[in-house]
């Protein structure tokens, strides 16, 4: 759905975007990572067409963006990371513009404009001015903009910067239900905890360059020679435990802290499923026994080379 080939762009002689190929399938949630500096909204705003490549080239939808501008916008919907509202203006009014503006046919205008209202919960707002929406509720309205014409791809650079926790959730549960409305998401952040539980995939840029792409458990796997476990029980059973622990040679670097023990495996399901059944046939009272699977930011500390600009 989202295609990039040999991207770069320059500007004198800093390369803020360096030779980039990405290819994103149809139906993902993918999470552009990096720190300020790494190229990220470079990027996004040449995969929407507002800035043209040095090299290389965006096909959206298999459309070439700079080739074919307005037959690519079709399938766009993008959001900056500080966009323009027009504060005098009630939503639906703002809404109505922008429909307009995608040229929209001028019957399905009002139910288009009422749609993209209700997808982002804003109906109790529909008549309100802009000027009195809460930061949160702006954000929710910049979507409504992006999806108004139904694209099939959103471009979204920091899309929660500046929220609230409770609007960042409800940010969260809003591009979910758009994806899984038939949306292809790419979306920027160098808020690791944004990208938690809701990408399948990552793509971590330093200095212009892609360090890292894939779907989430598959870079995760690659990066992980051990697996974290973690095992708890009740009593004192610190004795029994690090007996039947060091009955397995495929575990290591065990530490026990008053009824709890952490340790790494390197070993497969079937035989963590065994130290799991020699430790309950030893008598250990166990109340908790399981895999830590790693965290993006985990991932991303691992794979980073820490490198700005």
């Amino acid at each position: 759905m989202i295609r990039i080939e040999n991207l770069r762009k320059e500007y004198d002689e800093l390369v803020a975007v360096n030779d980039l190929t990405l290819e994103i399938p149809e139906g993902e949630i993918y999470g552009l990572i990096g720190p300020n500096g790494a190229g990220k909204t470079t990027t996004i705003r040449m995969a929407c067409g507002l800035l043209t490549p040095t090299a290389g080239r965006v096909l959206i939808n298999g459309i070439d963006v700079h080739e074919k501008p307005e037959e690519a916008q079709k399938h766009i919907g993008y959001l900056s990371d500080f966009f323009a509202v027009y504060e005098d203006l009630k939503v639906w009014e703002y809404l109505d513009y922008f429909a307009h503006a995608y040229k929209l046919p001028e019957e399905v205008i009002p139910q288009r404009v009422n749609e993209a209202i209700e997808q982002v919960n804003l109906e109790v707002k529909k008549d309100s001015l802009i000027k009195g929406l809460s930061r949160g509720m702006k954000q929710r309205l910049g979507i409504a903009r992006a999806v108004i014409h139904r694209p099939r791809v959103l471009l979204l650079d920091e899309p929660a910067s500046g929220l609230d926790p409770k609007a960042r959730i409800d940010l969260r549960n809003l591009l979910m239900d758009l994806n899984a409305r038939g949306a292809t998401i790419l979306i920027s952040s160098h808020i690791l905890t944004e990208m938690e539980g809701f990408c399948t995939s990552i793509g971590i840029m330093e200095k212009g360059r892609m360090v890292r792409s894939g779907r989430i458990e598959s870079i995760s796997a690659a990066e992980t020679l051990n697996r974290s476990v973690r095992a708890a029980w009740l009593g004192d059973g610190a004795t029994h435990v690090q007996a039947a622990l060091a009955a397995f040679a495929q575990v290591s670097s065990v530490a026990v802290n008053g009824q709890e023990a952490a340790f790494q495996f390197a070993g497969s399901d079937a035989e963590l499923a065994q130290l799991l059944a020699a430790l309950v046939a030893g008598g250990v009272p166990l109340v908790g026994f399981h895999e830590m699977k790693q965290t993006v930011e985990d991932i991303y500390l691992k794979v980073s080379h820490h490198e700005v600009m």
